[in-house]
């Protein structure tokens, strides 16, 4: 087809604009299939239109070739995320098919550390997840934190409300029930079969209620323990929380004052998210605690 617009070009150069007449149209010469294969010795780079078909043919040198739609101006460029199956003929059409992990239920990922690893998805957002590897009817979606590496969102239902939970003395106790989540149990141990890492900043908020370390009685004993999704508990009452990494990075909660502050834990730890906490200081009426848990989620990847 090059070849026609090449030739028409170079004729209809000087004449530029200006619309051709019938007598001034190139003609191919019309021929069957069976008269244009029994044309003898053609010249490479010959054209003849063919009557049976409607199509135009080149001779290459050795045969007839249809020019037409053989979808040789198509240039079609696959790679692992785009799947192309067909020739491009009108027998044969192209068809594209996007196979862009997490877009879909059906194209869902393990998780979302995989799904950036497959080099398709780089954007943060929702996706969809499948990590236990069977089939995609049981597929969910979730937040994917894909700009710091690929980290699964793992979200709470509600926060931990501030206020007093006991007002019957100070006691070593754990929360009565263990915060909500939006997945479910199987969800999240789904998702963390397939991760190898975890993180989550806890915030603590306080009135009156010591969290980590007590100024006054120069001590840790009041220090909180972490119960994980997993069923284990960390070890409280002390300084360092030995198995899992712990960094207190602000500690606004060392002091008995009467009005709310915060004390924040770094979790680093593929157990998390934290479902509860254990507290020492919590017996009077007028202390209270709290976390604003919908705004610190945990991570998994």
């Amino acid at each position: 087809m090059r070849n026609i617009y090449f030739i028409y070009l170079l004729i209809t150069s000087s004449t530029f604009g200006v619309v051709p007449q019938n007598g001034e149209l190139i003609t191919l010469h019309h021929v069957t299939t069976a008269e244009m294969n029994a044309i003898a010795s053609p010249n490479t780079g010959s054209l003849v239109f063919n009557g049976d078909d409607n199509e135009v043919y080149e001779y290459n040198g050795t045969t007839w070739n249809n020019i037409s739609s053989d979808g040789s101006e198509t240039k079609i460029v696959a790679d692992n995320c785009i799947e192309v199956t067909g020739t491009g003929t009108a027998a044969n059409p192209y068809i594209i098919k996007d196979n862009n992990l997490g877009e879909t239920k059906s194209t869902a990922g393990l998780g979302c550390k995989q799904i950036l690893q497959s080099g398709c998805q780089t954007r943060d957002g929702i996706y969809w997840i499948n990590p236990d590897g069977g089939s995609t009817d049981n597929a969910f979606e979730v937040y994917c934190d894909m700009k710091n590496g690929g980290w699964t969102k793992i979200e709470y239902a509600e926060d931990l409300v501030d206020k007093n939970y006991w007002n019957t003395g100070d006691a070593r106790r754990w929360l009565p029930t263990n915060f909500t989540l939006k997945l479910t149990d199987t969800q999240i141990n789904d998702i963390r079969a397939v991760s190898t890492e975890g993180k989550q900043t806890y915030v603590g908020q306080c009135d009156g209620v010591l969290h980590y370390y007590y100024n006054s009685g120069s001590s840790y004993n009041y220090s909180l323990g972490f119960r994980f999704h997993t069923g284990d508990e960390t070890v409280y009452g002390q300084q360092n929380y030995p198995g899992t990494n712990i960094t207190v990075t602000q500690d606004g909660c060392a002091t008995n004052r009467t009005y709310a502050l915060n004390t924040i834990f770094e979790i680093n730890d593929i157990r998390v998210p934290i479902v509860n906490v254990s507290s020492q200081d919590n017996g009077n009426g007028t202390e209270t605690f709290g976390s604003p848990l919908t705004n610190n989620p945990a991570w998994l990847r």
